[in-house]
Formats: C-alpha cells, sequence, structure tokens
C-alpha cells in the first residue's frame, strides 16, 4: 500500500487516538500507535497501514508475519511451499537480485519448542501457523532483509 500523499500531522494523530482507543491491534497508547505511523509515511506507506501490518509486543513494533511475506512477494521474492504441517513447515525462498539461488528454510515443533517458543497459547492451538510465521520470517531476513530491516515479527518479539 504505497502512498505519495502526505497525511497531516494532526490527521494522524486523530487516526493514532483512535487505533489506541479501540483497543485493537496491541497498540496500548495515541503514542505508540502515532509512531508507527510516521514509520509508515516514511516509507511512502499509508499511515493506517500499520494498523494491518503491525502490533506492538511488550513495547515494540513487530510485523506480521503475513505483511512481512507480502513486501518480499511485491519486492520479486519467490516462495515455494515444501512440508506445512503441524510438525514441520518448510520452504524454499528466492530473489532474482540477492538470491537467485533458493535458500530452504525449515522450522520444525521440536525446534520451536528447544527455543522455549512452544508455551504460549497460539503455539499450543495454531502450531502449523506459527512455524510458518518462523519460516517466513527467517526465510525474508535470509533472502531479502530490506524488506524487514529493524522490525521484527510478534513471534521474535515474544
Amino acid at each position: 500500500m504505497t502512498s505519495t500523499a502526505v497525511v497531516p500531522l494532526q490527521d494522524m494523530e486523530r487516526m493514532a487516538q483512535a487505533i489506541a482507543a479501540s483497543g485493537l491491534f496491541g497498540m496500548k497508547t495515541k503514542d505508540q500507535a502515532l509512531a508507527l505511523m510516521i514509520v509508515a509515511q516514511a516509507e511512502n506507506r499509508h499511515p493506517g497501514s500499520v494498523a494491518a501490518e503491525y502490533h506492538i509486543i511488550q513495547g515494540r513494533p513487530a510485523l506480521k508475519a503475513d505483511a512481512m511475506l507480502a513486501r518480499f512477494q511485491l519486492a520479486g521474492g519467490l516462495v515455494e511451499w515444501q512440508e506445512y504441517t503441524d510438525k514441520k513447515v518448510s520452504a524454499k525462498f528466492s530473489h532474482s537480485v540477492n538470491s537467485p539461488t533458493p535458500v530452504l528454510i525449515e522450522w520444525t515443533l521440536e525446534m520451536a519448542t528447544k527455543a522455549g517458543l512452544t508455551g504460549k497459547d497460539n503455539w499450543k492451538n495454531y502450531p502449523r501457523q506459527m512455524l510458518r510465521a518462523r519460516v517466513v520470517s527467517e526465510g525474508v531476513r535470509t533472502v531479502y532483509p530490506a524488506v524487514c530491516v529493524g522490525v521484527y515479527t510478534p513471534e521474535e518479539v515474544q
């Protein structure tokens, strides 16, 4: 969602207040939402896009894995899913500029358990989706890190 129009600060403040007041997206304060909106605008993205693309986890911005994957694919990245189960998710990531040879990235439930990730409800209830998010995050960072410089996924922040 690229935008060349600059949104005035007063409008962003009103949007930030609405996002914080809604209790959605993990943004508890107007300042958290506003800070992300300023970052979005600096990236030529509409400030309102932060609500759909980011969570605030433990006070840090976390780019959703789906948003990271979408940015990667829009930048010419390719993903070929190899395995997609509750025990293991793997995919080959490639990008014509940085990594034309596909890189295989995989995460298993055993790896996630060893890393201390599986104690939360999301991991217990949705292991496949959580493994997918880890694969996306690692794959995008490995092959085309320009997509997500300085931001983490919610799973990484937690």
